[in-house]
């Protein structure tokens, strides 16, 4: 009995270990496709994740997120706003203190949730996978115009269509056909405080994180050398407490906070990599 009782648990044990095993692979999957702009691919296999392991934390990433912040990321980055604010109220669910997750969660209450495009609109892993496949930027905006898009640029996006080849052109045509699209879907006055409540709460406890690593970890040192980050979160606190609030100015400036914390997090582990090999090297 005893026996029988010691292999079952073997056995759940080994099962146990290979689903984590199995959506660790998938996520760091999801994340690369996500740094890469191509949020459709990415929202494929965080899914995958959620659904087989729907409290799942990955261990390789800081600060703490719950895999429905990156569901909620894909779906924000494809300019699905109200797809993205249930993944976010989602991960806050699971984890409490994913102050990522409550800052998109903010960000999702100020952009145009109504906004409408075409339903063979582009999407912006079309747009970088032509311009990767040697589409110039000239006829890609032209085709953007006749279609429309279903994402905004925000600092995190046109970043990836920039490395795919897009220039300034077409980013600004990108730009003016998303805002056309969106002018008459302005975030209502409510929904505007909620958001900036949000914010407020995200760019408070981020940076609290941001400090602590710096002054208490291993790792720290390598974490915002230069404070670019932190400069950021207070100039984002600023533009909250400014009256009137300049909304279209704090939403980008509040995405560059998020984009450059998933940034961060490989640019940290690699200046520490690289660091400890030269130790090994003397």
């Amino acid at each position: 009995m005893r026996l029988t009782r010691l292999t079952a648990a073997i056995t759940l044990l080994w099962t146990v270990a290979c689903a984590s095993l199995e959506s660790q692979t998938d996520f760091l999957t999801g994340r690369q496709a996500l740094l890469r702009g191509e949020p459709d691919n990415a929202l494929a296999y965080f899914e995958r994740v959620a659904r087989s392991e729907a409290t799942f934390v990955s261990s390789s990433v800081s600060p703490r997120k719950s895999i429905w912040t990156y569901v909620g990321r894909a779906q924000y980055n494809s300019g699905r706003y109200t797809e993205a604010r249930s993944a976010f109220e989602k991960a806050l669910s699971h984890l409490s203190e994913d102050y990522v997750a409550r800052l998109y969660l903010g960000l999702t209450l100020l952009r145009p949730s109504g906004a409408r495009a075409p339903s063979n609109a582009f999407n912006l892993q079309e747009v970088t996978y032509a311009l990767r496949e040697g589409v110039e930027p000239k006829r890609v905006a032209a085709l953007a115009r006749e279609r429309g898009v279903v994402f905004d640029l925000t600092k995190e996006t046109e970043g990836q269509l920039q490395n795919a080849g897009a220039d300034a052109s077409l980013l600004n045509e990108l730009k003016i056909i998303r805002g056309e699209s969106a002018k008459q879907n302005k975030a209502g006055e409510n929904q505007r405080t909620q958001g900036g409540k949000e914010l407020t709460a995200a760019l408070n406890g981020l940076r609290e994180w941001l400090d602590y690593t710096v002054a208490y970890t291993a790792q720290g040192r390598f974490w915002d050398p230069a404070q670019k980050i932190r400069n950021q979160i207070q100039l984002c606190l600023k533009q909250l407490a400014a009256r009137p609030t300049d909304w279209d100015a704090l939403i980008s400036n509040a995405e560059w906070v998020g984009y450059q914390l998933e940034e961060e997090n490989d640019r940290a582990r690699r200046d520490e990599f690289l660091e400890r090999q030269r130790e090994q090297r003397r």
